[in-house]
């Protein structure tokens, strides 16, 4: 194992540290430019970033990449090719403001052990920043909340349990692996067997199922995507076939026939202990 503090581990850091901040100054000129009218200098200076961007990924081994630099890289060379087409501004201005604030506050650790362990909350890390999954779950919560808010919402049992919702999917957004797959599980599961049946026969929120509707499927594409990575990435290391990672969708929520309303609310949140008491 390497000594961390040995000169050529040191030169490396510090070689990291110079192509990080050569990065981070180019994407701040690039921003400041794309804030003016000057297109010339727009395409200029997203050259420029471009040109750090993929200095900083050739000096980094594949496992060391974060998450952000392979999206902004992308965008980035997108916009250039196309010489600062609108479209391609567009996607350029989104990708800055969905991943700068993770770039700007990148802290480098390099594993300088010969453990060949998998680590599959890094792996899944690496992709799951880079899919829609934390987007896609702001989303819901904000679907969410806007159904909370409709008066014709009436069960508090529902309430709480989309108030526990809307909860675990902020807490969790950028969890492990286990709080971000166990969070979506969760949300899934419940909205699939019961909160279906309690907003289909509700009119006015009918654009707003058919918004969430469209959002868990979303989800479920984006999920399936970080395993097939996550998978590809393990058969990689592995140098052999990784059989045992998979995804399997969760079944989008259908309306459910509930003859009695009621049961609505016996199913919406566990009983109070006054209520197992009385069990």
């Amino acid at each position: 194992m390497p000594d961390e503090n040995s000169p050529s581990v040191q030169t490396f850091l510090r070689f990291v540290e110079e192509r990080f901040g050569d990065f981070k100054n180019r994407v701040a000129e690039l921003m400041s430019a794309l804030a003016a009218d000057d297109k010339q200098q727009k395409v200029a200076r997203a050259r420029a970033a471009l040109d750090a961007a993929i200095s900083l990924r050739q000096s980094l081994a594949q496992r060391d990449q974060p998450g952000w630099l392979q999206p902004i890289t992308n965008t980035l060379q997108n916009y250039v090719t196309h010489q600062g087409h609108p479209s391609p501004g567009t996607d350029l201005i989104q990708a800055i403001g969905r991943y700068y604030g993770a770039a700007v506050d990148h802290k480098w650790v390099f594993d300088l052990s010969d453990d060949r362990g998998f680590d599959f909350d890094g792996i899944f890390r690496k992709y799951e920043t880079e899919s829609r999954i934390p987007e896609l779950f702001d989303t819901l919560v904000e679907l969410l909340e806007k159904i909370i808010q409709c008066k014709e919402v009436d069960s508090r049992k529902v309430v709480h349990t989309l108030e526990t919702i809307i909860a675990t999917l902020k807490k969790n957004r950028n969890g492990s692996y286990f709080s971000v797959m166990g969070t979506w599980n969760f949300a899934g599961t419940y909205l699939q067997k019961l909160a279906w049946n309690a907003f289909a026969d509700i009119p006015v929120l009918k654009t707003l199922v058919a918004s969430l509707r469209e959002t868990l499927d979303e989800v479920n594409t984006e999920m399936e995507k970080v395993h097939d990575n996550m998978r590809t990435d393990l058969h990689r290391q592995l140098q052999a076939e990784f059989p045992v990672l998979s995804y399997r969708a969760l079944p989008l929520p259908t309306p459910l026939a509930i003859a009695d309303p009621s049961e609505i609310d016996s199913k919406a949140a566990p009983p109070s202990a006054h209520e197992q008491q009385g069990q």
